[in-house]
């Protein structure tokens, strides 16, 4: 049990129009200047058996994919609560999973999914389409996420094994959405219990069933014997603990106390020698202002923090060569990425200076800035934030919070600034703009409606250069308002024990539990 063992140490695709398009193009394996390691594939026949423990530093949100803001949480959704498709695990595709096929018919605006017909919940009751059509409604309800889901006019289901969503506009991304943790498949009417009560402990169609679980703490996950995935999971079991101190979950590792250690900062990397995984660059290190607010509802002050922040300082301090200076707000090495247009700001202090001199908060009042106190990177990236900023006369309150209350701020708009990072959990930049837009513009508040259609101008595209251009006046957009400053494009870097085979994670740090096995289970 890890955590008798931690008390005792000392220490989100070019998605075309037919079913078969998913081979996904325009993503490059690795970024320049960033350093990659990958562990070897196992050759050897899968064991079945035994359990993983996890560590992380991220504290999970719950059960409700609607509420997650985590990969911690992604990662841990996923393993109960399937959508109908699967992500590649080489970021380029999409695979079948509950859903077997897809097809568009362009002339109704409408996408056909045919679902496997031997799909069981872990309860052993089947899973059929008028599940899928309870859990759209529950999709589109969303607070945060729902908005992502309107164009869906109408759910109809022909029969228990075909689901036919009849789109309000033209739409060539759906499937993408599919495979998104918010589009699990619930049982309907969540199985005759209380919304509150199946997310106390939810019961879905993954590989893995919750034993136990607390917010925060410990996660415990038994094998599902009744998964559609004949012979997987492999796992008996799953383990998960947060352990805050990196350096901490190096050592579990390394001493045979954990097989998977997540989100490693680049600051300990060096501390997992050939257990690292270095992933192709996908992430996006940002500074969000609240627009809603003085001072940053001013943008000539805003714009003074865009060119106060040293990127360059923030690589090489945070990133150790696991990163590169920003190409734009949105993450790179997805089907359909563009640069903005405009060069980003640079470094000037002088600059700065003068644009706050000249806005309506020449003297502002010190700021909060806010970020989550389990990821030593986004500590050290708001301390150089902190110094460049004082340094143009804006001085900053720095405030480490843990994950859930984070993230609770920080989707209220209850903050000056937030430090965080995203990427995808797909394979197509549909993602990440459906992403900023239902965290209303990356936590800044800024133009929200604005997003909300460029989101949709992006899913009704009928082509590349259609979906390109709409990326491009995205990135634009944030250079222009700098409601939301790129600080870093970086890797996800993850670690496993020698003894972990089958752990194929996408480039975005997401990957499947029911295909990993442990060596001597």
């Amino acid at each position: 049990m890890i955590a008798s063992k931690i008390r005792s140490s000392v220490i989100r695709a070019a998605v075309a129009a037919t079913a078969c398009a998913l081979a996904l193009a325009g993503c490059s394996s690795s970024s320049p200047g960033a350093k990659g390691t990958s562990g070897a594939a196992s050759s050897a026949a899968p064991t079945a058996g035994g359990t993983l423990h996890v560590v992380r530093a991220e504290s999970f949100d719950g059960w409700d994919p609607d509420a997650s803001s985590a990969y911690s949480s992604y990662q841990t959704v996923y393993a109960v609560l399937e959508p109908l498709v699967r992500f590649g695990s080489d970021g380029r595709s999409l695979e079948p999973g509950i859903a077997t096929k897809w097809s568009y018919d362009k002339a109704a605006t409408s996408w056909t999914f045919t679902l496997r017909d031997d799909v069981t919940f872990s309860d052993g009751a089947p899973l059929t389409s008028a599940d899928v059509a309870f859990s759209a409604k529950v999709w589109a309800d969303g607070p945060n996420f729902g908005s992502l889901y309107a164009g869906i006019k109408a759910v109809k289901t022909p029969n228990p094994t075909t689901v036919v969503f009849e789109m309000a506009t033209p739409n060539t991304s759906l499937p993408v959405l599919m495979s998104w943790s918010s589009s699990a498949v619930y049982p309907k009417d969540f199985g005759g219990r209380t919304a509150k009560d199946f997310y106390a402990k939810p019961l879905g169609a993954g590989a893995f069933i919750v034993t136990d679980w607390s917010p925060g703490g410990r996660i415990t996950m038994a094998r599902n014997p009744t998964y559609y995935q004949k012979g997987r999971p492999y796992l008996d079991g799953i383990e998960i603990d947060v352990v805050s101190d990196a350096s901490e979950r190096a050592v579990l590792l390394q001493a045979g106390q954990a097989d998977i250690s997540e989100y490693v900062p680049a600051a300990t990397a060096q501390q997992y020698s050939q257990t690292l995984r270095a992933l192709p660059a996908s992430q996006v290190e940002h500074l969000s202002l609240n627009t809603t607010r003085a001072p940053f509802d001013d943008p000539a002050v805003r714009a003074a923090v865009a060119r106060a922040v040293n990127t360059k300082a923030i690589v090489a301090s945070a990133f150790r060569g696991y990163g590169t200076e920003p190409a734009g707000i949105l993450p790179p090495n997805l089907a359909n990425y563009a640069a903005p247009s405009a060069a980003l700001p640079t470094h000037d202090v002088a600059a700065a200076k003068a644009a706050l001199a000249g806005s309506k908060h020449p003297a502002p009042a010190p700021v909060e800035l806010i970020y989550d106190s389990g990821q030593s990177t986004d500590e050290l990236v708001a301390q150089v934030v902190q110094a460049n900023l004082k340094e143009v006369g804006i001085e900053v309150r720095l405030s480490g919070l843990e994950t859930g209350a984070f993230l609770d701020r920080a989707f209220a708009l209850d903050a000056d600034m937030v430090v965080w990072s995203y990427g995808a959990i797909s394979p197509d930049m549909v993602d990440p703009i459906g992403w900023a837009s239902g965290t209303g513009w990356l936590f800044t508040g800024h133009d929200p409606d604005g997003l909300a259609q460029q989101y949709s101008d992006y899913t009704a595209a009928i082509d590349d250069a259609g979906r390109e251009a709409v990326v491009r006046a995205v990135q634009d957009e944030a250079v222009t308002a700098a409601n939301a400053i790129p600080l870093a494009h970086f890797q996800v870097l993850h670690a496993a024990g020698t003894n972990v085979s089958g752990f194929e994670s996408a480039p975005w740090g997401l990957y499947y539990w029911d295909t990993v096995w442990l060596s001597g289970s």
